[in-house]
């Protein structure tokens, strides 16, 4: 195994411990409307659970994204080397 594969492993394993991250911090969420809470606290903890969230979602989906462009790459290169640097 090329150190590529161990890149490509290694952006596997964190995106999925970010997914496992999201996963913690949305057991913390609370889905309901909080009209007459008189101190604000509830509305609080929502908003900054909210913005949380937000925040790993945007992380998520762009490691999510780069790590299937460069296993995508990867099997692009794999091929070509296969194809024109195989056996003659």
């Amino acid at each position: 195994m090329n150190a590529s594969m161990f890149v490509l492993i290694a952006m596997i394993v964190i995106t999925a411990l970010v997914a496992v991250y999201r996963w913690i911090v949305s057991r913390k969420e609370d889905d309901f409307l909080h009209v007459e809470d008189p101190s604000g606290v509830l509305n609080a903890n929502q908003k900054q659970t909210d913005r949380a969230l937000s925040r790993v979602d945007h992380v998520g989906i762009g490691l999510t994204v780069l790590t299937g462009l460069y296993a995508l790459a990867l099997l692009g290169a794999f091929f070509y080397n296969g194809l024109y640097n195989g056996p003659k």
